[in-house]
């Protein structure tokens, strides 16, 4: 097996194909024989892939956790190549939408459009799912400007549904820091001029640690996989 990171560009487009077969499958009405022969095509991809197989530890920042350990040095203005393997906003993750968050001063702004898997109340995006949109919305705002941590709370409180297939508004900004915990706020909106309403807003508190626990976490994680 190789050690090396898989090209992006390649694992981008799977990771893209992935997506869109979760979203046909999820919407589907095809017939049952259909549906047979598309569950033997993917076993037999997912038996391809199986060999290829990291054992981990992972990150979201590349495929695995280098031996030196890194810090979050910011190296990139786009958050989706800083975090590629996020579940929110990684181009490499196929269950991310993914987001594309965009560093503007010293907020992220995004405008994305939610499709039926991420579907929870009718005609609505399921709460979970936007609490882990705001997680991220905050938290790689942190870690964006170097003064990211773990987080430690956060805060939802849904003000209205969040629509599927609308534009959805988003934007996080640093709200204060106390030591070494960060405070950061968030919202979700939707609609247009006299339209326009809160659907979401939220308050994180990142939790900036020490380099020597994320190294013990690391090793631990490491014999584990050995």
């Amino acid at each position: 097996m190789s050690e090396t990171e898989p090209d992006f560009e390649a694992l981008s487009g799977a990771a893209d194909s992935v997506r869109r077969l979760i979203a046909h499958i999820r919407k589907t009405r095809a017939p049952e024989a259909l549906l047979q022969e598309v569950a033997l095509d993917l076993a037999a991809v997912a038996e391809k892939l199986a060999p290829w197989d990291h054992p981990g530890p992972y990150a979201q920042r590349r495929l695995v956790v280098r031996e030196e350990f890194e810090g979050l040095e910011r190296d990139t203005d786009i958050p989706g190549e800083f975090f590629p393997y996020s579940p929110a906003v990684g181009p490499l993750n196929p269950i991310a939408p993914p987001v594309d968050f965009q560093l503007v001063g010293s907020e992220l702004q995004a405008e994305h459009v939610f499709d039926a898997p991420y579907n929870g109340p009718p005609t609505a995006v399921h709460g979970g799912v936007i609490a882990l949109v705001f997680d991220e919305l905050l938290g790689t705002l942190g870690a964006m400007l170097g003064i990211g941590g773990f987080t430690g709370t956060l805060q939802v409180v849904y003000r209205s549904l969040t629509p599927l297939h609308q534009p959805i508004r988003m934007r996080s900004w640093v709200d204060r820091e106390e030591g070494v915990k960060v405070f950061i706020k968030g919202t979700m909106q939707t609609g247009e001029g006299e339209h326009e309403r809160l659907c979401a807003e939220a308050e994180g508190i990142f939790i900036r640690p020490k380099v020597s626990m994320l190294q013990d976490a690391v090793a631990r994680a490491k014999a584990d996989a050995d």
